[in-house]
């Protein structure tokens, strides 16, 4: 996916993004990635919240298709994928910050 332009959401795709969305936790959790990717227990660490808790919402982010994640060794490490990366409209150039959607966009600061 990543590299990828977004496909076009329907207004029931992107209204179930919103909501996965509206979460102050996951909210911070992609403004945290904009640093790169990170392991678990940094993200845990940096927002000071228990593992579960970041493991839960990273999940959902996951499913939702805005992260990415790979197993290094004994770690679980996480990334924004293409859309959460804020792909400019000729797919090149990211905004960081920009999550597009396919039917909108979503600046985290």
């Amino acid at each position: 996916m990543d590299g990828a332009q977004p496909r076009q959401l329907t207004s029931t795709e992107c209204a179930a993004v919103l909501r996965g969305l509206a979460e102050p936790l996951r909210l911070q959790i992609l403004a945290l990635l904009r640093e790169g990717p990170m392991p678990v227990h940094q993200i845990t660490d940096r927002l000071s919240v228990r593992q579960y808790q970041a493991s839960r919402h990273l999940g959902a982010l996951y499913d939702l298709g805005l992260l990415t994640r790979e197993r290094r060794a004994r770690s679980v490490f996480y990334a924004l994928s293409a859309p959460a990366k804020g792909l400019t409209a000729d797919g090149k150039a990211p905004d960081v910050g920009l999550i597009e959607l396919g039917c909108c966009q979503v600046c985290i600061k």
